[in-house]
């Protein structure tokens, strides 16, 4: 059975993310979306940033800070250039708390994918938020009646509590798990990378 080297797998999966990038901008530039170039143009930008990222934290650096970059920018130009293109019902003033949404599932995956398994370190910002991102938007789409301002008013010491007592569960949870530490990323460069680059490809 043949096998093939990585620089094969490497051409596949810049292929993959190519063609999904290039479905996903031909969705933002159908006809119907805003008239607005700006409006247009940012989301691909995210987009092809996204992609970038993606491909060489995958093949190259598997660094979680790049994987982190990749995803949220992916998520966010395909997101709202669905929205600018008129796919997605509403205006980006109403869907704006979706990037904080957004954020909090990449770093979660940055996390995941560098131990293999959720850490508190970046579960726990993850999951704030995402709660944080929920109430936006529960609050953008006059789900929650009354303005953000008067309700964090009313709620902070609320919040300042719940904070308080989060980071006291975090520190006996790292006294007794070892847990809540982010793994410096080493800053050599693969043997693939190393290869690619002596090539000079």
């Amino acid at each position: 059975m043949k096998r093939y080297n990585m620089r094969f797998y490497n051409m596949i999966l810049a292929l993959g993310i190519f063609l999904i990038t290039a479905g996903f901008i031909m969705f933002i530039l159908s006809p119907g979306g805003t008239d607005s170039l700006v409006m247009t143009v940012w989301p691909i930008v995210a987009i092809v940033f996204g992609a970038v990222f993606l491909y060489f934290t995958l093949s190259f650096t598997h660094n979680s800070f790049h994987l982190f970059l990749g995803i949220f920018c992916s998520l966010s130009g395909i997101f709202f250039g669905l929205v600018t293109g008129g796919v997605i019902p509403k205006t980006l003033n109403e869907w704006w708390p979706a990037s904080v949404v957004f954020a909090s599932l990449a770093l979660l995956a940055a996390g995941f994918y560098k131990a293999q398994k959720l850490r508190i370190a970046y579960t726990f910002p993850a999951v704030t938020l995402l709660l944080f991102g929920i109430v936006f938007l529960l609050f953008s789409f006059r789900i929650i009646p009354g303005s953000f301002k008067s309700f964090v008013l009313t709620f902070i010491p609320f919040f300042i509590i719940s904070s308080g007592i989060f980071m006291v569960v975090l520190f006996l949870l790292q006294q007794k798990y070892n847990q809540f530490y982010v793994e410096e990323e080493s800053e050599e460069i693969d043997v693939d990378e190393e290869e690619f680059f002596d090539k000079g490809l």
